[in-house]
């Protein structure tokens, strides 16, 4: 999602999920969700990091689709059409879910249309962003890399001495599965990146010290966006939204 969902309904909203969910807390590597689940829950990520990955048909491997934070709502749309956990998700860091039953949180949207617009826009941002995406689907493995960098930096990026830095628990394999390249041609590139000063790498992280791409996010720091709010709707009048 594009914001803290918990953080951008109101607090009546607020309190009623609470009471329809329970905390839990998952340990990096652990499954949240697998493909194919019936009737998965909603889960509503308070912290950590979260890889949403796919096989295209039994027997294949999994790609990964997506990466959520603090914020984000998972299983909105198996929620939504009920049915089937269509993604598996897994902890690229220490996670803790509000987890809402999937019959619970539809009839939580059902009555509130304030929060179901809320989510239909933040599907809408997260669709687009798929699609944008799916535009570097034939491009180069570098120019697939450093548009998937890109886009870690502007929505995960912590402003740190000199730079950026990327600390969402991916290794390079998975940023390998994530751009539909080997982890052999991501390797290079990383070197590649690393002798001609834009980045360094730890564990599982990435320091980002030169802009990426000419449309990428500068490196300084930017003042955090506060989190949206649906604004209150009456009876009769038209929501016009995006």
């Amino acid at each position: 999602m594009g914001g803290d969902f918990l953080a951008a309904v109101t607090e009546r909203q607020r309190q009623r999920l609470l009471e329809l969910g329970k905390h839990v807390d998952y340990a990096t590597g652990t499954t949240l969700l697998n493909q194919g689940d019936p009737a998965p829950p909603v889960l509503i990520l308070r912290s950590g990091f979260v890889k949403a990955i796919r096989a295209a048909q039994g027997g294949t491997s999994p790609m990964i689709v997506d990466l959520l934070g603090a914020g984000d709502v998972l299983g909105v749309e198996d929620c939504l059409a009920r049915r089937s956990s269509h993604l598996s998700f897994v902890a690229t860091k220490p996670v803790r879910v509000l987890e809402v039953p999937q019959n619970a949180f539809h009839g939580f949207l059902d009555d509130d249309k304030q929060a179901m617009a809320l989510i239909a826009l933040d599907l809408a941002v997260r669709l687009r962003l798929r699609n944008v995406a799916l535009g570097f689907a034939t491009a180069k493995v570098r120019c697939r890399l450093t548009a998937f960098l890109t886009r870690l930096q502007a929505l995960y990026g912590v402003p740190g001495e000199n730079g950026v830095v990327i600390d969402v628990g991916l290794n390079h394999t998975d940023i390998a599965s994530a751009i539909g390249a080997s982890p052999a041609s991501v390797n290079a590139e990383m070197a590649k990146l690393k002798n001609e000063g834009y980045l360094s790498t730890g564990y599982k992280t990435i320091h980002v010290k030169k802009r990426l791409r000419e449309d990428g996010p500068p490196l300084s720091p930017v003042r955090a966006a506060r989190p949206r709010r649906i604004p209150q709707m009456r009876l009769g009048r038209r929501v016009a939204m995006g």
